[in-house]
């Protein structure tokens, strides 16, 4: 991490009390309360409309239309210019531009904005550099953005996360677009960005195996509240997962070992 953060170390997490926003006259969440601690993961899941992505933008600053108590790093969410936020939270979301008329190289340089007259322009290339080496996406640095896939954009989304050099990350479905392959390479990424950096890490979900993959803790949404909290071992407690996503799920590995996948089962015809 560079020295050019302004954050101490220990001020990458984050502290939701009482959180509820309204969206078009409707409730969208309702009385969300949960921690993440500094250095950790967390992961988010729940239904589509269950609020996951809203929670993540309210952190991220793109709605701020809420109820309730929101602290980033110790400090209160509200109190935080743009600039502020964009040093302490860094934001990956659902959909990547792709008709943004700019090589990957200078989209990328545009993740250092928040540090402009804070770091010098070495400080800016090695970040940018760094990012795109622990991504695997330097060959595309000369490549329009417009001119990538879905898959090769979401890395690009996320490798600019990673150069910006904040102490949170937030990811809205970041393997949304990506083949097994490279889901695994971007799970590999965030456990090395997590471990050798410290960097405080949210990850909105559909896929509960990305969430047993990596250790940390779990958030589930359902109808815009809080519906169970607890470490990815316990989605494995019978009835778990199919009161979370209203399909029952069947386990295949062993509970005390690795190589376990999580999957939903058809209902009876």
């Amino acid at each position: 991490m560079s020295a050019c953060s302004g954050l101490a170390p220990e001020a990458g997490g984050i502290k939701i009390d009482g959180l509820s926003v309204e969206l078009g006259g409707k409730s969208i969440l309702s009385e969300v309360s949960f921690e993440i601690e500094p250095g950790s993961f967390l992961y988010v899941i729940g239904r589509n409309g269950a609020g996951k992505s809203t929670l993540c933008k309210c952190v991220a600053g793109v709605i701020r239309g809420y109820r309730g108590e929101l602290f980033i790093g110790g400090r209160q969410a509200s109190s935080l210019s743009a600039r502020d936020r964009s040093r302490a939270v860094a934001y990956v979301p659902q959909s990547s531009p792709g008709d943004v008329p700019y090589i990957v190289s200078d989209f990328m340089e545009m993740s250092r904005y928040p540090w402009r007259g804070m770091a010098s322009e070495a400080d800016d290339r090695r970040a940018v550099s760094e990012a795109m080496e622990l991504t695997d996406i330097t060959f595309l640095a000369g490549r329009r953005l417009s001119s990538l896939s879905g898959g090769e954009r979401q890395k690009v989304m996320i490798a600019s996360a990673i150069a910006q050099e904040t102490r949170t990350i937030l990811m809205d479905e970041p393997t949304t677009y990506l083949d097994y392959a490279h889901q695994v390479e971007t799970v590999d990424v965030m456990a090395r960005v997590n471990r050798e950096r410290g960097v405080t890490i949210m990850v909105v979900t559909h896929d509960v195996n990305l969430a047993m993959a990596l250790s940390g803790k779990v958030v589930a949404l359902a109808g815009g509240r809080v519906l169970w909290t607890g470490l990815p071992s316990g989605l494995l407690e019978p009835g778990r997962l199919e009161g979370i996503f209203g399909v029952p799920f069947r386990h295949y590995g062993s509970e005390s070992g690795g190589g376990q996948i999580l999957a939903p089962q058809r209902s009876r015809l």
